[in-house]
Formats: C-alpha cells, structure tokens, sequence
C-alpha cells in the first residue's frame, strides 16, 4: 500500500537503486555518499549474480533481483530508477504499490504512451526525471539570466552538444548503435537532455522539424570482429518552435571530430537587447548587451558534486518540500512528446505541429 514519504528530518533517508550499470556507478552512488543522512541500502538488478557483485563491489549490503522484494523487505523512503530506458515503466509499476519516492533517470520510456504511463502511475507522488544538466551551476545560471530577461526576450537558442565518442569505427559496434535499444541512436540518447534545456528556458514545445544521418554505416564487432550494421543516427539537427514565438536549433552528434576535449554542450542565446553564451568546457556565463561584455562566473562543481546535488534535492523532494525549477515525472513526458513527433517528423520529413 502507498505511504507518504518519510517528513521526519532528522531520520536517515534509506535509498534503494534500481539497475547496476554504469551510471549508477561512476555518478549515483559517489553522490548518494556525499550527502549525510542518506544510505544507499540495496541493489535490485535482473540478473542477481551481477547484482550480487555490483553490491559488493560498492559496499551495499544486500541486493536483490526483484523489486517487489527489495521494497517489502527494506521499506524503503526513495528508488532510483536507472534500468535501460525499455524497463523504466515495469520498474515504475513494481514501485507504485510502495511508499517510496522514485527518481527516474531519462528518457521516461523510448515512446510516448509508455511515458504517459509512467505519469499516470506517479501521480501524487514524490518524483522526479533524472535530466542531470538541470543541475550544472553553468546551466543553472544561463537559465536565470533567461528568466530575469538580462538580454531581453528570447527570440532563438542554438545548442550544440557534440561528442566525439564515436568518430570513427575504432569505437566497435554495441547496443547504443542498434535502433532496438535506441530508436533514434544519438536523438534517443542525448536529445531529452536538449529537449528539456529548451522546455526548463522556453516553455513547451509547439513545432518540430528534424534531420538525421548516419555517419558511419558499420562497426566491428567486438566479438566476431565482423562489421555489423548501424540502424539508428549518429548526428542529427532539430528545429524547434516554442509557444513564447521563441524557436531552437538543436545540432547533437556523437561523430563529432575529436577537438581534444571529451565533448560538450555550447548554447547560444539571443535576444532582443543582447546574447548570452556558455560552454560547458569553460567557467563563464558571457552575457553582451549595448552595455558592453559582462562575465558572470560559475563555481566549480565535479561530476560527483552534481549527483550530490541531484540526489540531495531529490531527497527534500521525498520530504515534501518544494524546491523550484526541478525537472518532475510531467516534464519527462513533456519531453518524450517531442521526442515522438522528432520520430515523426524524421518519417514524414516535414514539420510536426504539436498540439
């Protein structure tokens, strides 16, 4: 039976994660460790030998290979949900008939009425999509200079969030190239994240056109060492309308050329009174107005700090405070919403007009 999450302050908050992967490695449970008064108390994974090992590995004390029992034996105040995208919404339903919160790592589902779902079964409830750039002081601060129109109103946003992971074939074949995993490729991958930049600075969504290619058509193997086929994108660019009358050029690759960093996002905002500027590899938020040049610094945050931070809100989230600007289990379908008329648009080749 659903139980409110926990409101007492002072209690310790007993976090369960959901899927053993890399993500909840190198970034969940860093953070998770950061904070006091949260224990990561359990592991829930398909496989339980994996899940076993992943648990010891981390110095979680028990692990579990059904969700059902994970959260009726640890009575758990909060989950995070970071299964591949095809199993969030079975993992969502499992955890519906607890009292615990749920963060939902991003996308919601791979389309749009498993995403709707989702919704629908949290309704509520404590919740959250887990678009982890909501959490960078650079983007954080790019979006209040937004908000507080320190260039005016918006008339349009470029963001360029390019990777070079994948800008040759010596990166072998695996499941991020198979459209079975993700329908999309890059588009599936990182598109939500742009998306919801868009949506958290713009408001919704009202038009989509995109276009997508295929860069490298093969990769090897690793196991056979044979090539096998591509059947998603690698690059793609994405026109958006939001419903200000503002519009978003989004280019998003993972064949970017190597430039000697590990890739990033720039975004580019211009306004009626002036530009704002940031990159992700850079420390400053570059504002310019008639006024002239104006530089407004960012602190420095690690990776781990930001799941820290991630988690830490999440936590307050689950006590029942309200914290502004988090991106909630809504804003996660939102998202899928254009991510399913991108699909569209791609099939049809012409603009989708949402709703």
């Amino acid at each position: 039976m659903t139980r409110p999450a926990i409101d007492d302050r002072d209690a310790r908050f007993r976090l369960g994660i959901i899927g053993h992967g890399m993500w909840p490695s190198a970034y969940l449970i860093p953070g998770a460790r950061q904070l006091d008064g949260v224990d990561v108390v359990a592991v829930c994974g398909r496989d339980s030998a994996r899940a076993a090992a992943f648990a010891d590995a981390h110095g979680i004390e028990r692990s579990y290979d059904s969700i059902d029992r994970m959260l009726t034996v640890e009575d758990l105040d909060g989950v995070i949900i970071a299964t591949p995208p095809p199993h969030h919404e079975s993992a969502v339903r499992a955890v519906s008939g607890f009292r615990a919160a749920v963060l939902c790592e991003k996308p919601l589902a791979l389309e749009v009425d498993s995403a709707r779902r989702i919704r629908d079964l949290l309704v509520g409830r404590a919740a959250l999509t887990g678009f982890t750039l909501r959490w960078h002081p650079l983007f954080q601060q790019l979006r209040e200079a937004v908000v507080t129109q320190a260039v005016g109103a918006v008339r349009h946003v470029r963001i360029r969030y390019l990777q070079s992971s994948a800008a040759t074939p010596a990166r072998g074949w695996d499941w991020h190239f198979d459209a079975a995993d993700e329908p999309l490729g890059v588009i599936s991958d990182l598109g939500p994240h742009a998306i919801d930049l868009v949506r958290w600075m713009l408001g919704d969504v009202t038009e989509v056109t995109a276009f997508a290619r295929t860069t490298i058509s093969e990769r090897p193997d690793p196991g056979s060492g044979r090539d096998r086929q591509v059947t998603n994108h690698d690059d793609a660019d994405v026109q958006l309308a939001a419903q200000s009358g503002a519009t978003a050029s989004l280019t998003i690759s993972r064949v970017a050329p190597d430039a000697g960093v590990p890739g990033g996002i720039t975004i580019e905002v211009l306004g009626d009174a002036g530009w704002i500027r940031v990159d992700s590899n850079e420390p400053d938020v570059v504002i310019g107005t008639a006024s002239g040049i104006e530089r407004r610094p960012v602190p420095v945050r690690s990776f781990q700090d930001g799941a820290g931070a991630q988690i830490g809100d999440f936590v307050r989230v689950a006590r029942g405070e309200h914290v502004d600007g988090l991106p909630s289990i809504d804003d996660g379908y939102q998202a899928q919403l254009v991510m399913d008329a991108v699909a569209r648009s791609l099939d049809a080749r012409e603009c989708i007009h949402l709703g």
